[in-house]
């Protein structure tokens, strides 16, 4: 997962919860927008993983998990 930023609001999502979410998502092929409520909301799940994605970071989580 992407480290906290140094400056602004201290950050309070489990960065867990997150990427449990996301393999939820791999798993189930399920919409953004149906990600169950035990998840951290959508559009959180969303930014972490384009966040991820954007800097190469996922590919070779996916390469090492394959």
């Amino acid at each position: 997962m992407p480290d906290r930023k140094a400056t602004g609001r201290p950050g309070t999502t489990n960065l867990r919860d997150v990427w449990d979410a996301i393999q939820y998502m791999t798993s189930t092929g399920c919409q953004w927008a149906m990600i169950p409520n035990d998840f951290p909301p959508p559009s959180t799940v969303q930014r972490y993983f384009y966040d991820l994605r954007n800097n190469g970071i996922l590919h070779p989580i996916t390469m090492r998990l394959s």
